[in-house]
């Protein structure tokens, strides 16, 4: 019997040891929340909530490097629209100017604007955003634009002596590099075809020859005139110094997304570039020349409409890249929303079921305490022992 009694007390501690476990795990539960509060609780569960914290994490990081994106891009926007803005003055400036009823010192006052809005637009080159440059590809901590460079209409430096290989001509829209010469003969060659293997009848090139008693004298030579070399007049040129503008093209890209990088910078040598400046700076000194009539005029104002056709077409794209990532924007908000949700699934606790749990398990350990009560009672013989 005493064995039986004694047996009888043990299972009864054990079961209310249990209520005590399960009540201290329902209050802790209530508590925080949380199912669990201590890994080895419930190990699945709490390696789900490391997975999802992860997601979660990654997710915060590119909705922060998404803000970076649209940063940079809606700085960009702005610049191209202002300097869209710049090339469309330049060009009624220069429609205005092309007037022959205009006097010398009329184009002159034109022409002055025009350099300030040159510089101007040297400046816009430069522009920043959290102290980086905008477009100079991915050296952001370099000025693209040199002011002090040298940028002007003609062969001028050439003719001074200057190493051709330092220049970039500038003629017909297109950029043209150094490729050979001695004795005030030179060779440039399209920058297009540099690093590409060209036969040598298939090269676009302009010589020019400084030596001639009756001043330089620049020719033309490309492959679709059946390389047959015409004559270029020197108005139709311009000499920019090559750190004048920076030649950087490595695109700047964000992740926005696992695995999905947007290019966010906008090619600077395409806007900002020589050929840009070298025009501006050629209808600058034409409209300085007494001899330049209205109708000289009328290539220049070809050509800044082309540079003004180019800004606006990258400001389209710039709004297309802006487009998208608005897109990975919901994207990452309905992904955001899904991820809180499994991990609300996975963690949290139902406050109303674990309630009702909580009464129960009250219920229970009660009634247990008044069953171990009424087993461990002392009988006569335990006094008589």
């Amino acid at each position: 019997m005493r064995v039986t009694q004694q047996m009888l007390s043990a299972n009864t501690m054990r079961y209310i040891n249990q209520g005590y476990n399960q009540l201290g795990k329902l209050q802790d539960q209530l508590t925080t929340g949380k199912r669990i509060t201590r890994v080895s609780q419930d190990p699945v569960i709490a390696m789900k909530g490391l997975q999802h914290r992860q997601a979660s994490s990654e997710i915060g990081q590119f909705k922060r490097n998404i803000s970076e994106a649209q940063n940079w891009l809606d700085h960009s926007e702005g610049v191209l629209d202002q300097g869209s803005q710049i090339l469309k003055r330049i060009s009624e400036l220069a429609v205005q100017a092309s007037n022959d009823t205009y006097d010398e010192g009329q184009r002159e006052n034109i022409a002055k604007e025009i350099g300030q809005l040159k510089q101007y637009m040297q400046d816009l080159g430069n522009s920043k955003v959290d102290n980086r440059y905008l477009f100079n590809g991915a050296n952001t901590d370099k000025a693209p634009i040199m002011k002090d460079a040298i940028m002007e209409a003609g062969v001028g430096p050439l003719e001074r002596g200057a190493a051709p290989e330092d220049f970039t001509i500038v003629y017909n829209g297109q950029n043209f590099r150094y490729l050979e010469g001695e004795n005030g003969e030179f060779t440039f060659q399209d920058v297009r075809q540099f690093g590409e293997n060209i036969d040598e009848e298939d090269r676009v090139l302009l010589t020019i020859r400084t030596t001639e008693d009756d001043g330089p004298t620049v020719t033309f030579t490309s492959p679709e005139a059946g390389g047959i070399s015409t004559n270029v007049e020197l108005s139709q040129v311009a000499t920019i110094e090559n750190r004048a503008v920076s030649q950087n093209t490595q695109d700047v890209t964000i992740e926005v997304n696992k695995g999905i990088k947007i290019p966010v910078n906008v090619q600077g040598s395409d806007l900002f570039s020589a050929s840009l400046f070298g025009d501006i700076t050629r209808l600058e000194a034409a409209l300085k020349d007494p001899n330049t009539t209205g109708s000289d005029l009328s290539g220049y104002i070809t050509d800044i409409d082309n540079h003004h056709a180019t800004f606006v077409s990258e400001r389209s794209e710039v709004g297309v890249r802006l487009n998208r990532i608005d897109m990975m924007v919901t994207r990452l908000e309905d992904q955001d929303v899904n991820l809180k949700k499994m991990m609300t699934n996975n963690e949290d606790v139902d406050i109303e079921e674990t309630i009702m749990n909580l009464v129960m398990a009250e219920n229970v350990n009660r009634v247990a305490l008044a069953s171990g009560a009424r087993i461990m009672q002392p009988s006569l013989m335990d006094f008589l022992r």
